[in-house]
């Protein structure tokens, strides 16, 4: 099969963008603008122009891989090119992308970072930089030059990359990095009419929420941290250190004074409103004519392998809970005549740990436990209530998860009674119950940072820990200071460095087994013709007809409790269910 690099470049500015769009409705704004694609062959052909002044034939059919640096963009560019008849309907067996590729071998995902690591290249953005709000017919011919040479040069690293990598990435992973683009162009389905009643009604809050800031009155900023600081002064009382909308000290300060000072709840109101009625902004300006949003999400957007949100629209962290009177999940609805089927595998990271330390002991004790956590928390004493533990509202099951997952990971008994807010004392009888009872785990601890410290020792330049999948964790330059291991993984788009253990690297292989199994089982949900539309950390959405609802049911129970022919006896379980709208 012969490979062809292909690699749009667009009109954008400040207004017009994916960000701000989306990838579907800006491929179709009045001002886009498709002005350049570059093409680089392992057939020796190049071409760099107007995409209606190639001959696509000349690479379509199932002789071609398409290969593009993040074909999330490219792709959609393309397909509304043929769409409104620009181009000719011409396309290859399958496009993969290079950017997924990286991800995958744990560089960075950008070209220019991913080039650096992977070919020893060295390339700048500065002309990329300086297209922002720039048309192909407004460029003057010198820089229309150099735009060219940045666009050929993108496709030839591109096709390197490929050529040079390419057959390190197994084939179900190039078929998960494909399904991605798939699940997120096709979008999920939304209720438009609850969106613009959502936003009025968020409009009144914010409106109710900012008569109350003493402030305003002056036309000074809603948001302005010094005039609350200022308004704190004159009260005498301290500003909090942080607004974030998850920040626990301006939590503890709005509950200490938010009864007092009416203007304190009101700046928390309008602050956590405010990025609510964004987020249902971006939804409704998304939201295509046939009803569904298309989304962004990263294939192996974490170091373990893991999904991550993208687009400006995070789809894997809506919240769980209704907040002023919103419900963000509940927006994904299905269609008329359609449900979804929606399934989370059970404690699949507390099961995979038990695995990966060799403790079979605990995996016939799971094996026999519906609920991993109910079953432990009997059996250590700390439920013995008639009724279910999912019924608890006092805490015993998170306290059980965090047992599970937290001093699995080696959580030490300051973090521990953060998490739980227990009492040192406590905390304490705890961690040490866990290891206490867990010896294995502690075993895998030692065992994983003893090699990091042996590859160390031989100046390797990687560590690489194998997955059960056969896939491997990378972790770039391990170092040993003073006895402080680290090594560099990619963060933001490029390699950072940080400190490592054995609680941290389990926590890592831990992840990506249960990726690995999630994985597995959504293949195979596809390939028993079962529309996937989105996944979220260890859960499958599925959209099916009203009809035949009961049947994918049964059929995808029986997959995600299917365990990966890799790890055969591995106990799974899963809660699935049949419902009109995405929530918990």
């Amino acid at each position: 099969m012969e490979t062809a690099a292909v690699d749009f470049e667009t009109f954008y500015n400040e207004e017009i963008g994916i960000e701000t769009q989306g990838v579907w409705h800006y491929c179709r704004h009045s001002e886009f603008e498709a002005y350049l694609v570059t093409i680089a062959t392992t057939t020796g052909l190049k071409y760099c122009g107007h995409p209606e002044n190639f001959d696509w034939s000349s690479i379509s059919g199932a002789n071609w891989r398409w290969v593009s640096h993040n074909r999330s963009f490219d792709q959609p560019v393309y397909e509304s090119l043929v769409e409104s008849d620009k181009l000719p309907h011409h396309f290859p067996a399958v496009w993969d992308c290079t950017a997924d590729l990286s991800a995958f071998l744990g560089a960075p995902r950008n070209l220019k970072n991913a080039s650096a690591t992977l070919l020893g290249a060295d390339v700048s953005k500065d002309t990329r930089n300086k297209m922002k709000g720039q048309r192909w017919a407004n460029m003057d011919p010198e820089f229309r030059k150099e735009v060219e040479e940045y666009a050929i040069k993108d496709a030839e690293l591109c096709l390197q990359i490929w050529e040079k990598y390419g057959d390190r990435w197994p084939e179900h992973e190039r078929w998960l990095s494909r399904e991605t683009t798939r699940m997120c162009l096709q979008g999920v389905p939304l209720n438009s009419v609850t969106i613009s009643d959502r936003i009025e009604h968020l409009k009144v809050l914010l409106w109710e929420a900012r008569i109350k800031l003493p402030w305003v009155e002056d036309d000074r900023p809603t948001l302005s941290a010094l005039a609350l600081a200022e308004e704190c002064r004159k009260v005498g009382i301290s500003p909090p250190p942080s607004l974030a909308e998850d920040s626990p000290e301006c939590e503890a300060w709005e509950a200490q004074y938010g009864a007092t000072y009416p203007w304190v709840s009101a700046m928390r109101q309008y602050r956590k409103c405010n990025i609510l009625l964004k987020k249902l902004e971006t939804m409704r300006k998304r939201l295509r004519p046939d009803g569904w949003m298309a989304y962004g999400l990263k294939y192996f957007g974490a170091t373990t392998g893991r999904d991550s949100g993208d687009a400006g629209l995070n789809m894997q962290n809506l919240q769980r809970a209704e907040s002023y009177g919103v419900n963000v999940r509940g927006l994904i609805e299905a269609p008329e005549g359609y449900s979804f089927v929606i399934s989370d595998l059970s404690q699949i990271e507390p099961r995979c740990l038990s695995w990966l330390a060799g403790d079979m002991e605990m995996l016939d004790f799971i094996a026999k436990s519906p609920d991993l956590y109910e079953a432990q928390a009997r059996a250590w004493g700390f439920w013995d209530k008639p009724e279910s533990l999912r019924e608890d509202k006092t805490g015993v099951r998170h306290l059980v998860k965090q047992l599970n997952l937290g001093l699995g990971y080696g959580m030490g008994i300051k973090r521990f009674c953060e998490v739980t807010e227990l009492e040192t004392h406590r905390a304490g009888e705890l961690v040490a119950l866990y290891r206490r009872k867990n010896p294995k785990v502690l075993a895998l601890w030692k065992l994983l940072e003893n090699n990091l410290r042996m590859s160390v020792t031989r100046n390797d330049e990687t560590y690489e820990v194998e997955l059960p999948s056969g896939r491997k964790l990378s972790y770039r330059n391990p170092n040993n200071n003073e006895g402080h291991l680290s090594a560099e993984i990619v963060r933001g788009g490029k390699y950072v460095r940080m400190k490592w253990w054995g609680g941290s690297l389990t926590e890592n292989i831990t992840q990506g087994m249960a990726r690995d199994c999630f994985m597995t089982a959504v293949r195979r949900i596809r390939e028993a013709n079962i529309p996937v539309i989105m996944r979220v950390h260890d859960e499958v959405v599925c959209c099916v007809k009203d009809s035949e609802a009961d049947v994918a049911k049964k059929t995808i129970e029986a997959i995600m409790q299917r365990p990966p022919e890799w790890a055969s006896n591995l106990p799974l379980a899963c809660e699935t269910k049949i419902t009109k709208k995405y929530e918990k």
